[in-house]
Formats: structure tokens, sequence, C-alpha cells
């Protein structure tokens, strides 16, 4: 698939990666905990991120988030991660 059909699948949802990648992308979005407010009972204040492109990182190396390069803007190997 090309990237404009990646980006649709990631639009509902689905993980997608080009043939060569060790990871993948997808959308993270929602409430995630900022700063610990108390740490006894486990209580933090809780934040609303917007919706973003992230890439999953090959061999357990984290996060980031994603950038596309020109290459794959045109890439035409985009498939989707089950």
């Amino acid at each position: 698939m090309d990237f404009g059909q990646a980006l649709e699948a990631l639009k509902q949802g689905h993980k997608v990666k080009r043939a060569h990648w060790g990871g993948y992308w997808f959308i993270a979005e929602g409430a995630y905990c900022g700063e610990v407010v108390n740490e006894e009972i486990g209580l933090c204040a809780q934040h609303t991120m917007n919706p973003m492109i992230v890439a999953c990182l090959k061999d357990n190396g984290g996060y980031a988030p994603a950038a596309p390069y020109q290459g794959d803007l045109l890439a035409e190997d985009w498939a989707i991660v089950e």
C-alpha cells in the first residue's frame, strides 16, 4: 500500500510499517500521568494528549514521534501490522 493508504489505516486504529522496518507506527491519544501528586497512593495528575503518530522503535528501542522521510511518503511497501 502507499503512504495515503497507510495513513488511512492509522486513522482506523491499525499499526503500520514499511517492509524493511523492525518497528511500526501507531496513533496514540488519550490521558496519561503527567506528574505524580501522591506517591503513597499512586495518584497522578492526568493530562490529555492530542492524537499523534508515534513510532515504536525496533528491538525495544522505545517510542518517538514519527516523522516520514520523502522516501516514506513515496513508498508503496507499507503494510498493516497484525
